[in-house]
């Protein structure tokens, strides 16, 4: 399973922060390539609109999980400053089949500093110094995947960085029928053979009015393996 895609919507269950006055809420994604479910991700976590605590699990599923070997093990822990997510703690422990590695962050006035890492970040990594500003994945993706109202959901960009690769998640504005087009971006720290693999994942995001709030329900996404579908079960 590609790494990017895995990253807009992946996060490992894990304890939450007990935000006061928000319950806890838990969403399921169906991932699926070619028409065949080859994932489950879930999603776990408690956001009062002042601060946020994801946390979450990727599971391969069919065949997938005979053959490859895929974890996503992410958390994240922050505060929102408007729409933009300010994280505290990041923690990372993946497995994508090509890459594995386990790193935790914090951040203090938006500088990343790296707690642990394993395995020690290769010659093109980004240093924490150069990501002042960023967001890591699981808030970037929190920031995409979280309801509200049709002005809230969609329209930003935000840089991420993960410990060692910077990248962009960046989303157009709702249009009427409540679809955002959006696009993940790698920009440095990644091998010279992914760079030139691929840089952009475009994606459309697809969102419905349930309760007053829009809610994702659909991501449809290019992936190094071809399109694939991420579709909310409950």
């Amino acid at each position: 399973m590609p790494r990017p895609l895995l990253l807009s919507l992946a996060c490992a269950l894990a304890i939450v922060l007990p935000l006061a006055g928000r319950a806890e809420v838990e969403t399921r994604f169906d991932v699926l390539l070619r028409g065949l479910r080859v994932a489950e991700i879930t999603l776990v976590a408690r956001d009062d609109g002042r601060a946020y605590a994801v946390a979450g699990q990727v599971r391969a599923t069919g065949l997938v999980r005979a053959v490859a070997r895929v974890r996503f093990a992410l958390r994240a822990e922050g505060r929102w400053d408007g729409g933009t997510p300010r994280p505290m703690r990041y923690v990372e422990d993946i497995d994508t089949g090509r890459r594995a590695s386990r790193v935790e962050l914090h951040f203090e006035n938006t500088l990343p500093r790296i707690a642990w890492q394993d395995p020690e970040p290769s010659p093109e990594a980004v240093p924490p110094t150069q990501a002042r500003g960023h967001a890591d994945p699981l808030s970037a993706l929190w920031r995409l995947a979280r309801s509200g109202t049709r002005a809230e959901i969609c329209g930003f960009t935000l840089p991420v960085y993960d410990g060692a690769r910077r990248s962009e998640l960046s989303v157009a504005p709702a249009t009427a029928s409540a679809e955002c087009s959006g696009r993940y971006t790698r920009l440095a720290g990644f091998p010279p053979e992914d760079m030139a693999e691929r840089r952009d994942f475009p994606f459309t995001a697809r969102f419905a009015e349930i309760d007053g709030a829009f809610v994702l329900t659909q991501v449809e996404a290019t992936s190094l393996l071809g399109p694939i579908r991420i579709v909310r079960r409950d």
